[in-house]
């Protein structure tokens, strides 16, 4: 017969296998996805332009890990509307107009006004806070665009 210290330390081991097997399986999911910078030899895959000012890029990554970039947000719409593919996009990804870091696509905040000479005059450009946001609006007579309006959706 087994001493109880004996049937504990068992017990013990066998959850802490269990354990490690249940974390080790989570690891195994998905990786988050990460957006791709932009290179100077990046052409927009819409208009073909050059992707020269980054705090106008926008690009998503497909469900197969393809980048499509874009060099003006009204390029990624255009883009969308004409090729379709919303099902098929496994992230949003949009440059900061202030800081040019990357930012998804879905948590950013939006400002059209003429006063942005974006690219192709789409006047869009996205903010990483509600407030810089807001200031935008003010200091360049703005108004604020959802995230579904600025992909189409």
């Amino acid at each position: 017969m087994l001493k109880t210290t004996t049937v504990k330390n068992i017990e013990r081991a066998l959850k802490t296998a269990l354990l490690g097997c249940a974390l080790l399986l989570a690891a195994c999911g998905q990786a988050e996805i990460t957006p791709v910078e932009i290179n100077p030899e990046d052409m927009c895959s819409m208009c073909r332009m050059a992707i020269s000012e980054k705090q106008y890029a926008s690009e998503f990554i497909t469900k197969d890990g393809d980048a499509m970039k874009f060099d003006d947000l009204t390029c990624l719409r255009e883009y969308l509307k004409t090729k379709g593919g919303h099902d098929q996009i496994a992230a949003y990804f949009v440059a900061d107009y202030e800081t040019k870091k990357w930012l998804k696509g879905e948590s950013a905040h939006f400002v059209k006004s003429a006063e942005f000479a974006t690219p192709m005059g789409g006047n869009i450009v996205a903010f990483g806070s509600d407030e810089k946001a807001k200031e935008a609006m003010d200091k360049y007579k703005g108004e604020r665009i959802k995230f579904a309006d600025v992909i189409g959706k």
